[in-house]
């Protein structure tokens, strides 16, 4: 539930239209007018009713609670993890979904990588990069360490490719570890949007 709701469930958003000599709110894009006489903005929105939008409310969210998250959809994007190739970060938690335009798919092609090792148990303890080739895919690949081999390619079943990176603080440590780089680029996907022909 958001702050505007609440306002309005309580009936906080009549009193304050009130108190500020208004009859109706000025506010745009789930904007609020606040006690002060002014509108309260929700993230993604600025100006003084709240009148620029600046990205979704979804976006603003997501690079508010982890900033290094994002959504990438210009062909032939690098990214890498932050600091790269210096791995001594503040640990770290954010996801990357690419996303193709219809009718492509997400390439992702590894040009380094090398982060912690992975555990004698098999879990990726310290370490790990989550790929999803789909947004319900129950069974996502996890890799550390050096799982990942230069020139190695991962493609989404339709337009979206996934990853979720973790990793621990490794401030002030000499750990020899570089992190990660890899190119986003797109490609057609098969069949997709060739309509039959009737014989």
């Amino acid at each position: 539930m958001n702050i505007k709701t609440l306002n309005r469930n309580y009936k906080c958003d009549k009193k304050n239209l009130k108190s500020c000599g208004l009859e109706t709110d000025p506010c745009q894009n789930q904007g609020y007018m606040g006690p002060a006489c002014k509108c309260l903005c929700p993230p993604g929105t600025s100006g003084d009713n709240c009148g620029t939008l600046e990205m979704s409310y979804e976006d603003a969210m997501l690079k508010l609670l982890k900033s290094y998250s994002r959504k990438i959809t210009t062909n032939n994007t690098v990214v890498t993890t932050p600091g790269y190739p210096d791995a001594s970060n503040p640990a770290l938690q954010f996801d990357i979904v690419f996303e193709a335009e219809k009718c492509q798919r997400a390439v992702l092609t590894f040009k380094e990588f090398l982060i912690a090792y992975r555990h004698g148990n098999g879990i990726c303890y310290l370490d790990q990069l989550v790929i999803r080739t789909q947004v319900d895919d129950v069974k996502p690949r996890n890799f550390c360490y050096d799982e990942i081999k230069l020139g190695q390619v991962f493609k989404s079943e339709e337009n979206l490719l996934i990853i979720s990176y973790n990793s621990q603080d490794y401030r002030g440590k000499n750990v020899g570890r570089r992190g990660w780089k890899a190119v986003f680029t797109t490609e057609p996907i098969p069949g997709c949007g060739v309509v039959g022909t009737c014989a």
